[in-house]
């Protein structure tokens, strides 16, 4: 079998690797000539994986008609607010094969649009129509590719038996359930990441295990909330994609994210400023927006993403932020 894997970056890279165990071919499509270069002729991705091994069955390319050329699956991990471009070029190529599913490991909602990234591809792909599914949860690339045991969670269109394409992409050190709440595993997994914000943030001002334990209670609460409003299950947020990928993101130095708002707190920079210097995308930031637009349009209160978007876009410093959060009027835990 071959898989094309749409980006070149930690989580891609990894995600391949872990493929190249079982898969006959694995061929990363990027737009950088030099991380290219790199993959191919050192064998590993430098810059996002440092000397970490890739198996001699994966490639880079950056030419996007000859990695879809045969392929039988197409996985994309591309920032979220790319997946819609890039797809369109992945729809323009004659030699994508008809009718192969299309797997995203991206996070998070396009915002201009306020929709999923699987509604985004399956809108790209109507008029040569593809089985759509994501693949999300807690994996973190650089624990991947080291092969610690890691769980994630495929959930796909109706049509599909997804639970061959389970087995397909399953391991020994990579588990993956199935889930057909592909809504809700989308939801919690993307924006998840804004109450990883949240926890980086009240870490950088030093206030503990207990605050931590109330922003990701409080912020799970609310995310499923807003999650049911858009036709969610409850319980979804409650599994891998939404506890699970949030647990992980909240507390890991791993996560961009949970460092992204520690470094608001701590530096001296504006978060505009610390935005342009990272390297990689905090996809945490786009969230804050999409969230908070959703929450409105449905008449859903968020006010822990509320509290996270006002630090990030209207200048509130965190502390102002965690006291608001903390002064609210009091209310039963259920609300």
């Amino acid at each position: 079998m071959k898989a094309i894997i749409l980006g070149t970056g930690s989580w891609a890279s990894a995600f391949g690797k872990h493929l190249a165990h079982k898969w006959d071919r694995v061929v990363l499509w990027g737009i950088e000539e030099s991380q290219i270069n790199a993959i191919n002729t050192t064998g590993t991705n430098p810059g996002f994986l440092g000397d970490v091994p890739l198996p001699p069955n994966l490639r880079a390319t950056l030419d996007l008609d000859d990695a879809l050329r045969d392929a039988d699956a197409v996985f994309v991990n591309v920032p979220s607010q790319a997946v819609r471009p890039v797809m369109e070029k992945v729809r323009a190529c004659a030699s994508l094969p008809a009718g192969i599913p299309v797997i995203c490991l991206a996070k998070g909602f396009e915002v201009a649009s306020l929709k999923r990234l699987s509604e985004v591809i399956g809108e790209v792909m109507a008029t040569d129509p593809h089985p759509v599914a994501v693949l999300l949860g807690p994996s973190h690339a650089e624990e991947v590719a080291l092969e610690y045991p890691t769980a994630v969670v495929l959930a796909g269109s109706p049509g599909t038996d997804w639970t061959i394409w389970q087995h397909h992409i399953a391991g020994p050190f990579f588990r993956v359930y199935t889930n057909d709440d592909m809504t809700g595993v989308e939801i919690a997994s993307g924006f998840k990441n804004i109450i990883a914000l949240a926890v980086g943030m009240t870490d950088g001002l030093g206030t503990g295990d207990n605050t931590r334990g109330v922003l990701m209670t409080r912020g799970l609460k609310e995310l499923a909330r807003l999650g049911v409003a858009l036709g969610a299950r409850s319980e979804t947020f409650f599994g891998l994609a939404g506890v699970g990928d949030m647990i992980t993101t909240c507390i890991s130095h791993h996560s961009r994210n949970r460092n992204f708002g520690e470094a608001i707190t701590r530096g001296t920079l504006s978060p505009e400023a610390l935005l342009a210097e990272q390297v990689q995308v905090v996809e945490g930031v786009h969230m804050a927006r999409a969230a908070l637009k959703l929450g409105v349009k449905h008449g859903i209160e968020l006010p822990v993403t509320k509290q996270v978007h006002d630090v990030l876009f209207s200048g509130k410093p965190p502390r102002q932020a965690m006291r608001e959060l903390m002064e609210r009027e009091l209310r039963a835990e259920r609300e």
